[in-house]
């Protein structure tokens, strides 16, 4: 990729989310937020590629996907008065739509269009599949840290919905965080346990950069004050504190 095609989808990017500004106070502030959060992300893609080294030809592929990520995000507020993929559908799946239909990648090469469709299709899910490996697999760990890091930026006064606010968490939430792993959606009963959610996912964080900046940020003792440190919390805290701590210490 050259900065010309970059140039292209900045250009496209910015024309196409901004048709759905409708003069609707509400609708117009959910679309500006997506567009300020595109943004932004590929921002940390940029910084990410810096950190990885990578030559100016991934720079530019890291960028694209930057852009790209969560151009369904539009469509799908427009359609649904909602962000929420699992009452909608999946936002990275009709991203991947609105790109087809708009032959927005047709000038690419083979290999640098299925890079980008593939970085786009999971930056949203709860793990990547196996089968990617190579420069994909790269590129698809470069986007959901620079998406994560955006996010993690944005949670400090993000409350729960559909679930109750409780201060305690469930049994099973804190035992999957304290076996290493990422708490799904699905599993959420309380308040507390979203929280948590959102905490656990520095054990899905890919560089070491990312969570740097993420403990810059102080995001774990932000949302941590916000609950009962005791019991399950109490222990999920000290375990990802503890992961945390180690990460950066061999970096």
């Amino acid at each position: 990729m050259n900065l010309s095609q970059i140039d292209y989808l900045d250009t496209w990017l910015e024309d196409y989310s901004r048709s759905f500004l409708s003069g609707d106070t509400q609708v117009d502030t959910n679309i500006q937020f997506k567009i300020d959060h595109t943004y932004r992300v590929w921002d940390n893609s940029l910084d990410l590629a810096a950190f990885l080294n990578l030559n100016a030809n991934n720079t530019r592929i890291a960028e694209a996907i930057g852009l790209l990520h969560d151009v369904g995000r539009f469509e799908q507020f427009t359609r649904y008065g909602t962000y929420r993929d699992d009452i909608s559908e999946d936002h990275a799946e009709l991203g991947l739509q609105v790109l087809a239909d708009n032959r927005i990648l047709d000038g690419l090469v083979d290999v640098e269009k299925n890079i980008i469709e593939s970085a786009i299709k999971y930056h949203n899910k709860y793990a990547l599949p196996q089968e990617i490996s190579g420069d994909c697999l790269m590129f698809c760990k470069l986007i959901r840290d620079a998406d994560k890091l955006d996010i993690f930026e944005q949670l400090a006064n993000e409350t729960a919905e559909g679930v109750p606010d409780k201060a305690e968490c469930s049994r099973e939430v804190a035992e999957v965080i304290l076996a290493g792993k990422v708490v799904p959606f699905t599993m959420l009963r309380t308040s507390s346990d979203f929280k948590l959610m959102r905490m656990s996912w520095v054990l899905d964080v890919n560089y070491d950069l990312t969570l740097e900046k993420i403990v810059k940020l102080r995001f774990m003792e932000q949302t941590i004050s916000k609950l009962e440190l005791k019991g399950d919390i109490r222990k999920v805290y000290s375990y990802l504190k503890n992961y945390i701590e180690e990460r950066l210490r061999e970096y």
